[in-house]
């Protein structure tokens, strides 16, 4: 019985000694949980970029038959800069429209 007691007073004395060694464990246990979500995130950005990537080329020809629907250029220089910019400015249209609306404020 008093080994056990002196036991716990050895480690009461230690953990007083030392109290840096209980912080950092919250800190390691801190950093884990940060590297988990950081490493979530990458995957997810990743993934979107593959995706995004995969579906340029057809919306760039959807959206170069839409200009050529619409100017009716033929010349291939004129349409794809006239097909950039409207890709363009939907998109900067759509980010304004959606940062609206999720507005925290």
């Amino acid at each position: 019985m008093a080994l056990i007691a002196r036991f716990n007073n050895s480690k009461n004395l230690f953990i007083t000694m030392y109290p840096s060694i209980n912080g950092l464990s919250r800190e390691v246990s801190q950093f884990k949980r940060e590297f988990r979500r950081q490493i979530r995130m990458l995957i997810i950005v990743a993934l979107g970029f593959t995706i995004a990537f995969t579906w340029r080329q057809t919306v760039f020809d959807i959206s170069q038959n839409f200009v050529k629907f619409i100017t009716k250029i033929q010349g291939s220089s004129t349409l794809s800069i006239l097909t950039s910019l409207f890709i363009t400015i939907l998109s900067l249209l759509i980010i304004y429209v959606v940062a609206h609306f999720l507005k925290t404020e």
